[in-house]
């Protein structure tokens, strides 16, 4: 992969015990993913409590960005987790969007209008 220019990125997960995360996040090339929540991904009601304890955890042991996903939704919880995150990663929320329009003319319009607050929400922050 190194050859191709491409890295390897490292999950982080609010289980990962302290002697293996000292053991990942320095082999860790590009950023970190953290995933903030057990169970599987998909929109949630909130974002989890823990981004900002182990963001800094991850942080005792690399310099390196890290991405924080799994279960943000929408504007304000892109913007709560940015607050700790270097990065915020919204998937579920997007493929959903997608799925509900379909193949209708306005599904590039209004899935860019959706990114866009995303967006927007974080640079409030900076």
């Amino acid at each position: 992969m190194e050859a191709a220019g491409l890295c390897n990125i490292y999950l982080i997960a609010p289980t990962t015990p302290g002697e293996r995360m000292a053991y990942i996040v320095p082999r860790a090339r590009g950023f970190i993913y953290y995933i903030s929540r057990e169970g599987v991904t998909g929109m949630q009601e909130k974002v989890s409590d823990t981004i900002q304890e182990m963001t800094s955890r991850i942080h005792e042991y690399s310099d390196l960005p890290v991405a924080v996903g799994f279960g943000i939704s929408n504007p304000d919880q892109a913007r709560q987790v940015a607050v700790d995150a270097d990065a915020v990663v919204v998937g579920s929320a997007i493929v959903n969007r997608i799925a509900e329009i379909g193949n209708q003319p306005n599904l590039v319009p209004d899935v860019s209008g959706f990114v866009k607050t995303l967006v927007d929400a974080v640079k409030e922050l900076k």
